[in-house]
């Protein structure tokens, strides 16, 4: 594979990791009862709407086509996340621990990216900033997971 078509398959699997993360923090904001949580939820989602709409150019500049859609994994994620919402009567503090274990998958998904040259150029500097930001949600998510734990 040459380097354009690996910068390409590495861009499309961070958008499926993307959609995957929107539609999950969609389904999370619906099942929880703290507006404040809800909020929370659906500004992530549309943070990674943004994401995806940043790597899109990328993918197309590097002459690929942008994957629609989510991953197998991801439809298995919002089922758990369905069945533990549903037995635990929407335990906003058992969500935001899938939530935080999706933020993980999707901060593993970006250091693969990262991980050796693959990525270059405007290609890296874009997934950079963008883990760095997933990185930091993991960790706000941490802070309201405790203080759900703890009401």
């Amino acid at each position: 594979m040459n380097s354009s078509n690996n910068q390409i398959s590495t861009l499309n699997n961070l958008i499926t990791t993307l959609y995957d993360g929107e539609n999950g923090y969609k389904e999370a904001a619906e099942e929880v009862d703290s507006t404040t949580l809800a909020a929370r939820f659906r500004q992530l989602a549309q943070q990674r709407y943004d994401f995806g709409h940043e790597i899109k150019p990328l993918i197309k500049q590097f002459g690929g086509e942008v994957n629609k859609g989510g991953s197998t994994a991801a439809n298995l994620h919002r089922v758990w996340m369905d069945l533990k919402s549903a037995v635990s009567g929407n335990d906003e503090e058992a969500i935001l621990n899938e939530c935080i274990r999706g933020e993980e998958s999707a901060v593993k998904a970006y250091a693969e990216a990262l991980e050796g040259n693959t990525l270059t150029g405007p290609a890296r500097d874009v997934v950079s900033r963008q883990m760095d930001i997933i990185t930091s949600s993991v960790a706000d998510l941490r802070k309201m997971a405790k203080s759900f734990a703890t009401a």
